[in-house]
């Protein structure tokens, strides 16, 4: 009996760690790829920035933000927790934190610096 107990203890953790393992690749899917933000109360005014989340071969998440070109930040961190994207970059020498989360399909809402608020929509 006691076998029974620890075996079907056993398949429930494999089953709710395989659940949740498929729920985080989900989430990340989500993430990756090319964003079109629109970062609210800037200095400068409102502005329209490129974020581009990618997946290196070691598994971990890198990308660019700024534009398209050549001129867009290295991020220096970029992870997922739970629904949220969570990264930093240097942006005129200021180490700038920013995060998202999941609005939807194809949206995400935000804040830059936890003070600008962002709104992005995956480009495709």
């Amino acid at each position: 009996m006691k076998k029974i107990q620890k075996f079907l203890i056993v398949a429930i953790l494999f089953f709710v760690g395989f659940a949740a393992a498929q729920a985080q690749s989900e989430t990340e899917n989500f993430f990756v790829g090319k964003w079109k933000l629109m970062v609210y109360g800037l200095p400068n005014g409102d502005t329209e920035m490129v974020l581009n989340i990618t997946k290196n071969s070691d598994g971990s998440l890198g990308g660019t933000i700024g534009g398209d070109d050549a001129n867009a930040n290295k991020l220096t961190k970029a992870e997922i927790e739970g629904n949220t994207f969570y990264a930093n970059f240097i942006g005129n020498g200021y180490n700038v934190p920013l995060y998202i989360e999941k609005k939807g399909d194809k949206n995400v809402e935000g804040s830059m610096n936890d003070m600008f608020d962002i709104e992005g929509t995956k480009i495709k």
